[in-house]
């Protein structure tokens, strides 16, 4: 029943995010559902981090992409997320995943011009929020599974990625070895 109020929540903050093209907001909420998706291993929770971060990508590069209506874009997007609200409300748990799947659909679709730069945004959104679940402890292949991704995708992405650990690994240059030896031992 929480998870229920979670979703419900982040999708009412996500249609007011939307709303105000707050790309920091859709961020944050498709982060809080991955978290929330870790716990769960749901891949309803997936699908909406998924969303909710391609939507931040979007608004963020609208006038890159060349979305000429953004406003109807934007309403329509808001009435399909008010389909999945009520859908969850009515604990109507079928109706809500074709809610997902018509506002992925609806993003992927919505003009020929963009449709190969918003599927490589929906496929970069997947092995981003990939990597935040596998980075909460599932493994490489389970993650990968839950994505629809290969384990090579998700591992690639990490190849990609500066890792805040690399620089624990460095070693010292030599002559500064050497002084601090002999420091050490003066």
């Amino acid at each position: 029943m929480e998870e229920l109020s979670h979703v419900l929540d982040v999708l009412t903050r996500t249609k007011k995010a939307l709303e105000q093209e707050d790309t920091k907001e859709l961020r944050d909420l498709s982060d809080k559902t991955i978290h929330s998706a870790s716990v769960y291993q749901h891949t309803d929770y997936i699908l909406v981090a998924t969303i909710i971060y391609t939507l931040s990508k979007i608004v963020e590069r609208k006038y890159k992409i060349d979305i000429n209506s953004w406003n109807i874009f934007s309403k329509r997007l808001n009435d399909l997320l008010s389909l999945a609200i009520f859908s969850i409300q009515k604990k109507r748990h079928t109706q809500f995943i074709k809610s997902l799947y018509k506002i992925k659909n609806y993003i992927e679709n919505y003009s020929e011009d963009s449709k190969p730069f918003i599927k490589e945004l929906l496929r970069k959104a997947s092995i981003n929020k990939a990597s935040k679940i596998y980075e909460h402890g599932i493994s490489l292949a389970k993650t990968a599974k839950l994505f629809g991704i290969t384990p090579w995708e998700l591992s690639e992405y990490f190849g990609e990625k500066e890792n805040p650990q690399i620089k624990l690994n460095k070693t010292i240059d030599m002559k500064i070895r050497a002084n601090m030896t002999m420091e050490f031992f003066a």
